[in-house]
């Protein structure tokens, strides 16, 4: 049963979740003699068209099959990633410290307007594994956000997404399933889902880690309209990407979060500016140590007995704040995406069962700015993660901070090659160790 205070909070939150499925359904231009697609939630469909040096899609529309599917409200895509990411100064371990990694993603859709079956619903599946050795490790940093998905240290795959989403009309929509939390918390340029930076801090808010697994069993709504989209969303706080979650679902805790998403545009410019907060009634192990946010307490026998300590506390719930901005400065082409812009984030938490009491990030990122190079992306950005205060001193973790930069260059519509530098300060919250400077190659593939 929700805690009573859950139960509160969600009648409470109508203000500006974490995660936010539905897109804007619209009537699909049809010919007159053909049954228009209405409330369809895919109304633009991909092109598979081209040759080798100009599709998007590797294996192309297999003699237009692939574009009939597609018309019959069935589509899927499959990339692969691969990953040369070294530590070669500072962090934990510079002997060696090359490492070699990769994941692919499967994504599944299936239109139920398309179909002819009835308006508005869409089943989306994603299926995904991870294999090789991240580079995390030797740096005390999740330098590669890839590592942590779909669980941090497994290789198996596995099916972290299934959801079914429904559209009541053009601005309501309801969603249900086990859910992949990090197509939430959106932005232009720096996202969990764009080909843009490696590390964590600069893909998601990390103030959600706590409350938040990578996937999970969940239901929510969300409101559509011109202006943005707000959304709201119940989520059992125990989930696993490793499990189906029935069986222990919602015994060990809730999570409910509240996300709205505003389309500015000042001076004509396109941006967003989203805000979300996060509440959870789940008994906490205090400040216990997560993976994703780069953090390992237990690492010799002294810390290992203060870990203990913090393991025999407890905390009854915990809450985090959340906001977010995107913000073109000079646009090309509003249609492609062409052009330069800001991006930021800002995260705080009640720093008493969540490890991480504040976090910020900032920087500029684009796409298109060389001659003849218009689908190149490029970012530089900074992060700042304040650690909680309650963790004991003995323990040495106070703060970390770190800059990246890459360059995304198109080989070819459906590979691309990315660079990529990162200088982290402190890693893992420890003064003790020096400056990590990591180097990355990314290419990426898509089929």
């Amino acid at each position: 049963m929700i805690h009573r205070r859950l139960a509160f909070i969600v009648a409470w939150l109508g203000v500006p979740v974490l995660v936010a499925y539905g897109q804007e359904p619209s009537t699909s231009e049809t010919p007159p003699n053909e049954k228009p697609k209405l409330l369809s939630l895919t109304p633009e469909l991909p092109d598979y068209s081209g040759d080798l040096h100009t599709r998007k899609y590797l294996t192309g529309d297999w003699r237009g099959e692939r574009t009939r599917l597609a018309e019959q409200g069935i589509l899927f895509d499959l990339k692969f990633e691969h990953f040369l990411q070294g530590n070669v100064h500072g962090g934990v371990d510079t002997n060696n410290a090359a490492r070699y990694s990769g994941d692919w993603d499967l994504h599944l859709k299936f239109d139920t307007a398309r179909m002819d079956l009835w308006p508005g619903g869409l089943l989306d599946l994603h299926i995904e594994s991870s294999f090789g050795d991240f580079a995390n490790d030797e740096v005390d940093s999740p330098v590669n956000d890839a590592a942590l998905a779909p669980l941090p240290g497994e290789r198996d795959v596995m099916l972290s997404h299934v959801v079914y989403t429904q559209a009541l009309n053009e601005w309501f929509v309801v969603f249900a399933g086990k859910l992949d939390t990090t197509q939430g918390d959106k932005n232009e340029f720096a996202w969990s889902h764009g080909d843009n930076f490696m590390h964590t801090f600069f893909r998601w808010n990390p103030v959600a880690a706590r409350t938040t697994p990578y996937s999970t069993l969940g239901a929510g709504f969300s409101v559509l309209g011109k202006w943005g989209q707000w959304s709201v969303i119940l989520y059992d706080t125990e989930g696993a990407s490793n499990v189906s979650g029935f069986d222990t679902a919602f015994d060990g805790g809730t999570s409910v979060a509240t996300e709205a998403v505003f389309n500015v545009r000042p001076f004509g410019k396109p941006g967003h500016q989203t805000v979300g907060l996060l509440y959870c009634d789940k008994n906490f192990a205090a400040l216990d140590q997560d993976n994703r946010l780069g953090l390992q307490y237990a690492s010799n026998p002294i810390r290992d007995l203060l870990f203990l300590d913090l393991a025999l506390e407890r905390e009854s719930s915990s809450w985090a704040g959340l906001y977010s901005f995107d913000q073109y400065l000079y646009v090309e082409d509003e249609e492609s995406k062409q052009g330069v812009g800001l991006f930021g984030r800002f995260g705080f938490s009640d720093g008493e069962a969540n490890p991480i009491e504040s976090f910020y990030s900032f920087g500029v990122g684009g796409k298109g700015i060389v001659p003849d190079r218009d689908n190149d992306k490029f970012g530089l950005g900074y992060f700042y993660v304040v650690y909680s205060g309650d963790l004991p001193e003995r323990l040495g973790i106070s703060s970390s901070q770190g800059v990246e930069l890459f360059y995304n260059y198109e080989v070819t519509p459906t590979i691309h090659i990315t660079p990529d530098l990162q200088f982290i300060v402190d890693p893992g919250g420890s003064s003790d160790r020096d400056l990590a400077i990591v180097y990355g190659l990314r290419m990426q593939v898509s089929f």
